[in-house]
């Protein structure tokens, strides 16, 4: 047990598990308690009940040829008894039996008053569990290319993957594992040299440098005599001959400038471990697996079988006597377990590249470096980005197209978008005045935007599917989408500022948060969902449900509006704290989807 203490928040889920689980073993004290367990789903859309079990069928399917129900011959009769014994706890109001062996349940209403008073007070706090050392290797573009369409999901799930992992009060490791060696870098130093001779004093753009790619490539597939040189630049590079280092050094760092521009506009920190990083280990980790028995030569390759994929082994030694991405990717799991200590390794590429990753993690358990559960290695795969006609993203000439040209496009229309609603709050006068845009902070709320539209469209998809890409659909104030999330947030701080209170840090202290209407109930309760919502994401790497999370409670706050006042009301000082708490989560999950709110538009 590390960080749970007074201060933390709750697993509501959790307690209710317990709780439940006390109540049918008062009602059925025979049962052994060690052979089930109690599932929860939650109820969106009541606003009586918060929860329902199916747990009453598994117990009655499990145990009925035992005989230990007594005389009930149905788990509708199980159920039944189950939600009429009485039982002391502070957390469940009351169970209600419903059909086919269902229990609903409903919170207790002085549970959910001192849950939200705690947040309001303490913070948002996880209470962690189980401290870990967890690597997220995400990102990962390839020297002398620009960031393309490509690297727009891995980055992003990344960046929110490690902000959700640190909340939580994990360590975490966020690797770039950069394309920055290899054969390739023979042909690019030797076409470079050829075409920049004066390089060091007249440096190539990187847009130059892919061209120059581009161009190396072609003559390396059609000059023999080019193709011969640029072989002895890979051998020489390998060998750390100066005038090939230097050239690397060159490429790599004109390359890294670029996307460091990119990874500052995405909000994106991220520490370069590239393949490079491992090259002097590689000949140590092939002799290791050479000793451990598990290496086999076929066809002048060294290749290790691994469990289940009988048709592809791991080549770890090319049969050129070169190494790859096998080779690396070993180095750089034993490097990450044995080395660095890390309990959890998580790989974010497309889904194409599982049955590689397979491979590395049986070939690490082989080795005996990979130990599950001690540690664990996840493929955190995802779908495609695709074009909005559902086909493969390129631009009209054909080209892959470049991250920072859809960054500009949705600033863009983000731009256009605000000055529409500008215009349409000043005729409406929607908000509160001293709450609206000043033509001065146009760029920065576009930037905002237009990054948050992007990232959250991306985030809210099922990891694993593909998706097109569509900035009509991204940028829909009314769906659910990152302008929708924080226009919802903006009118959230136009009513608090409205209320006149100067100082909500005082003001919580002061003042308690009390039920006084059924919504203001249904909203606390999706807000204590809080910390079990986090854990399922971190569990299932399922980001996407925690932006469902963050859109149910905008959809909530829209419906309050509509069930009663907030402002000038004999309630409207619980109202005003309930508010209060509601900004802390909404603000909370934004940086954890990478969000940078606007308050004001």
């Amino acid at each position: 047990m590390d960080q749970i203490g007074v201060n933390t928040m709750r697993s509501v889920q959790k307690l209710i598990k317990s709780a439940i689980k006390t109540r049918v073993l008062t009602a059925f004290p025979n049962l052994p308690q060690n052979n089930f367990e109690i599932q929860l789903e939650t109820i969106s859309n009541n606003l009586n009940y918060e929860y329902k079990t199916p747990t009453v069928i598994r117990i009655f399917n499990q145990f009925k040829k035992q005989n230990l129900f007594g005389d009930l011959k149905s788990e509708v009769e199980v159920a039944q008894k189950i939600a009429s014994t009485e039982c002391q706890d502070n957390v469940i109001q009351k169970v209600e039996a419903i059909e086919k062996g269902y229990l609903t349940i409903q919170l207790n209403n002085q549970f959910i008053e001192d849950e939200i008073n705690a947040i309001l007070i303490n913070g948002l706090k996880f209470p962690l569990e189980k401290k870990q050392k967890v690597v997220v290797d995400f990102s990962s573009p390839n020297i002398a290319k620009e960031m393309h369409v490509g690297h727009l999901r891995s980055t992003i799930l990344g960046e929110s993957l490690c902000r959700i992992l640190e909340f939580q009060g994990q360590e975490v490791v966020r690797v770039n594992h950069i394309g920055d060696w290899g054969t390739q870098f023979g042909m690019l130093i030797n076409h470079l040299l050829e075409e920049y001779p004066d390089y060091q004093t007249n440096r190539p753009a990187l847009k130059e440098l892919e061209d120059l790619y581009k161009e190396a490539k072609k003559k390396f597939d059609s000059n023999e005599e080019f193709k011969v040189k640029s072989q002895q630049y890979v051998v020489k590079l390998q060998a750390l001959d100066p005038v090939c280092i230097d050239a690397w050094k060159m490429i790599c760092e004109l390359s890294r400038q670029e996307y460091n521009k990119i990874y500052q506009r995405l909000n994106v920190k991220i520490t370069e471990y590239g393949e490079s990083y491992y090259n002097p280990i590689l000949p140590e980790i092939v002799k290791e697996c050479e000793a451990k028995g598990i290496v086999e030569l076929d066809k002048g390759a060294k290749i290790i079988r691994v469990k289940g994929e009988k048709e592809v082994p791991l080549m770890i030694v090319k049969s050129d006597g070169g190494y790859n991405y096998d080779t690396t990717d070993m180095a750089a799991a034993k490097t990450r377990i044995l080395e660095w200590k890390c309990d959890r390794l998580l790989y974010l590429t497309d889904v194409g590249q599982s049955s590689h990753f397979k491979l590395i993690f049986e070939g690490a358990k082989l080795m005996g470096w990979h130990q599950p559960p001690i540690t664990s290695m996840e493929h955190m795969g995802f779908g495609l980005v695709l074009g909005p006609d559902g086909k493969k993203f390129k631009t009209r000439s054909g080209d892959t197209v470049k991250l920072i040209d859809l960054l500009d496009q949705a600033k863009e229309r983000a731009l256009k978008q605000i000055k529409q609603r500008v215009q349409e709050n000043q005729q409406g006068k929607e908000f509160a005045t001293g709450t609206a845009l000043s033509p001065e902070e146009f760029d920065t709320a576009a930037e905002r935007m237009g990054i948050a539209a992007i990232k959250y469209y991306d985030l809210k998809q099922s990891r694993i599917s593909d998706y097109n890409f569509d900035y009509d659909k991204m940028l829909d104030p009314k769906g659910n989408t990152a302008v929708y999330l924080m226009y919802s947030y903006v009118r959230m701080l136009s009513i608090l500022r409205k209320s006149g209170i100067q100082d909500f840090e005082v003001y919580k202290t002061e003042n308690k948060f009390k039920i006084t209407h059924p919504h203001e109930r249904h909203l606390a309760t999706q807000l204590l969902r809080f910390v079990d919502v986090l854990q399922s994401v971190t569990d299932q790497l399922a980001i996407n449900w925690l932006c469902d999370y963050i859109y149910d409670i905008c959809v909530k706050i829209a419906e309050a509006y509509n069930q009663y006042r907030i402002l000038n009301d004999e309630h409207t000082q619980t109202r005003l704290l309930l508010c209060e708490a509601i900004r802390m989560v909404l603000l909370q999950s934004f940086y954890l989807v990478g969000i940078e709110p606007i308050e004001k538009i």
